[in-house]
Parts: C-alpha cells; structure tokens; sequence
C-alpha cells in the first residue's frame, strides 16, 4: 500500500462517528463489544498510534500489549499538543476496571469503555479547565486494519519466526469475491514484546510500499487473537524451497531471479530503507517473479547500528557489520551478494562446511565464496563486486541493476506504470 493508507478517513465520515457517540450514555450496556467501535485499535502498537494522530484531541482506544502474569487493561490515547516531542506529545490513559466498572481518574466511573469515552466527548466536560483529557476527533481504523471475520484460514503452508503460516481467504466487507492469501499467524502467549514489536514492525513497513518485486500487503489484524498478517500467496512458496526443489533450473531462470530480486532491493533504498535480512529463505517466488519478504528487521534510514550480542544472520552480513555493527546500504549489497551465491548454488548454505565462527574469521581475512563456472563472466563480476573490503567501494543497487540489465539484455519495466 502506499503511504496515503495513513490517512484519516474524511472529515464528514468522522462527524458522524463524533455525533454517534455523543449519543451514547451512562446507560451503555456492558455487554456491548468495543470491537465494533472504529475507534478501537487492538494491539496496535504506540509506534503505529502516534502516525495517526495528527491533530490535538484525535485519539484511539487500544489495548496494552501482554506482559507475562499482568492482566490487559484499555488504553486511551489522545494527542496532547503535536508541537511536542514524539514520547511528550501523546497521553496514553490506562483505563482502569473492577467490579464491571471503567474509570480514568477517580472522579467518575462508567459501566462500559465506551460510555466513558461518550462522556469525554461531551463540549461540556471538554471546556472543562479540570478535564483530564479533552477528546475532540476519534480516529478510525484504517484500510490495513482488518477484521478477523474477513479471514478464513484454510491451509497451513509452514512454521514462521512468529507461528503458522497459512493458505487463506481474504474478503472484506464490499468484495464480491475473496482473494487466495497467505496469513503469518502471531500467537501472543510465544511472543516476547520483541516479537511483537518486530511483528508490527514489518506490517508498518509493508503497508507503505508498493512494487512488482516486493511483496503485496493486504493488512493487519490485531482486535483479537491470534494476530495475523495478510500478504499475497506466492505460488511457488519461500524461494530458498523452491531452488532446493528445482536443482536443475536453466542460468537464465536464475539470471531473471537475481535481476528481480535487485530491482526489489533498489526500490528499498530508494525510499530509504535498509532490509537488514536479504536472503533466499527470505524472498518468495511465484509466476515467474521474486518478490522480497520478511520485514521484520527492516529500519527507515541509509545507516543502523547493530545490537551485535543479539541472533544475526552471520553468513549474510558485512565484513564490516561483523567488525563494528555498522549497518548501512551497502550491507544489504553484500547481503544480496551472498542470496545471488544461493540461487545459482540451489539455496545451499553459504560458506559449506564452515561454522559460524570460521564465517566470521574466514571472511575478515579476505575469503570469498567462488561463483559457479555456468555463470556469466560478467555477473560473477557483478556479484563479487558485492563483498568488496571497503563498503564504499561496492556497488549501489541501482549500479548492478542496471549492470544486470546490460548483461541479460533486459529492458527495465516501467515500474511507475505497474
């Protein structure tokens, strides 16, 4: 999707929302499912809730994220003064309960979150100069929010980084006929709230982006249990399965392979974003075409620096990466360096018969990986270019898809038009 999916839905949608509410009263029955409420978000997470929030009173209902052995409470966050810093300029006010009753502060209590959230919105209690918070906009979920009623799960296709994930039906309210999809399911209770943020952070980055060799993102849904990530089904599966099944693909199915796959990594860095996980276990194919997945170690910028005591993907990173933790575009080049390795080795692991740490001291003494001989010259050329000492002196994406391009004769799609 691209970034307008940000968008708040337009102001005469809102009004209605806003008057709908103010009808509410004190009366409002318990029993009543704040899941139906757009305003209510789920577990979306602070990160998610600030973009949002654009204007002073827009606020959102959530969730807290779990924490082992703590209950969840409901979450009121409201945007207090945009003109703050990021963590000042949003109030997060834990709606607390007991015996079937809600209440912010100790002034008043309210049989239900939403007949709460209809008080705070009355002009009276706003003008208020003790109001504990002034609503003036709820924001409604977005079209990337999606209900689990729209999801049917049909079959499980394999084990994630964050649970099953499955063959599925996709279709939301309007749609005449529902779309075949792949669904990450996410259980709460096998997440540490690293997981989680990683989980939503990968939604958060997919949900911007929109080009032939990334792939398409439908949305999320985090109202309830499990939480799933709808994306499209590729019908080949992960691309690393599909080499290890198809050992004897011609070098010119490879060539379109690698070819796709920097056209994907290009568009990334255009935008700017670092992947932080190229690799063919990563990447899917399906009608002929690779399309980059797994966003879950994504970050917005040209440079990261990397927590080099937590898991990472040793046979895949920088010389650089490996010495310092410095992750910059040039990292992700290598990193396709060592997937482009892959794809004409049939998706065996890089650096055979070595250890992790033989990787680590093999390649900061000068050792590189041959190419195979069926290989291009020119596109050996290109791929060794990729582990280059000085990162400054490697290519950029751009530079080798349009080597690619020259070397296979491939004219370069149009990608604005798609």
């Amino acid at each position: 999707m691209k970034s307008g999916s940000y968008s708040n839905e337009s102001g005469s949608s809102q009004n209605k929302i806003n008057k709908r509410l103010r009808k509410h009263t004190r009366s409002y029955s318990s029993e009543r499912v704040i899941n139906n409420e757009q305003y209510y978000h789920g577990l979306l997470p602070r990160a998610d809730v600030r973009l949002l929030l654009k204007e002073n009173g827009d606020f959102v209902v959530r969730i807290t994220e779990p924490k082992p052995g703590e209950q969840r409470s409901y979450v009121l966050s409201v945007l207090h003064d945009k003109l703050l810093e990021e963590n000042a300029a949003v109030k997060h006010l834990v709606i607390h309960s007991a015996n079937q009753k809600f209440w912010i502060d100790n002034t008043f209590s309210f049989e239900s979150p939403q007949a709460l959230i209809s008080y705070y919105l009355k002009p009276a209690v706003q003008n208020e100069e003790t109001a504990v918070v002034r609503l003036l906009r709820p924001i409604s979920r977005q079209p990337w929010e999606l209900e689990h009623e729209w999801i049917t799960i049909k079959q499980k296709l394999g084990q994630g980084a964050f649970g099953e994930v499955s063959m599925g039906i996709f279709k939301r309210k309007g749609m005449i006929k529902g779309v075949q999809v792949a669904v990450k399911q996410a259980k709460l209770e096998k997440m540490g709230k690293e997981q989680i943020k990683e989980f939503m952070c990968e939604a958060r980055h997919l949900k911007t982006m929109s080009h032939p060799n990334i792939v398409k993102f439908y949305g999320v849904a985090v109202l309830e249990e499990p939480l799933y990530m709808v994306m499209e089904l590729a019908s080949n599966g992960a691309l690393d399965s599909y080499l290890k099944k198809n050992p004897n693909l011609p070098v010119e199915t490879r060539n379109e392979m690698i070819l796709q796959a920097a056209w994907g990594l290009e568009y990334l860095h255009s935008r700017p974003v670092l992947h932080r996980d190229i690799a063919a276990r990563n990447c899917l194919y399906g009608d002929q075409k690779v399309k980059i997945s797994d966003f879950g170690l994504t970050r917005t910028g040209s440079t990261y620096q990397m927590d080099m005591n937590k898991k990472v993907p040793i046979r895949w990173l920088a010389m650089e990466t490996l010495i310092t933790g410095s992750y910059t575009q040039k990292a992700d080049v290598w990193a396709y360096g060592i997937m482009c390795w892959e794809i004409y080795n049939s998706a065996i692991e890089p650096y055979p018969g070595m250890s992790p740490a033989e990787v680590h001291q093999k390649v900061r003494e000068g050792y590189r990986m041959q190419i195979p001989v069926n290989v291009h010259p020119d596109i050996q050329k290109t791929i060794q270019s990729c582990w280059l000492e000085n990162a400054a002196d490697r290519p950029t994406m751009s530079d080798i898809a349009t080597q690619l391009q020259n070397i296979t004769q491939t004219p370069r799609p149009n990608f604005s038009a798609i």
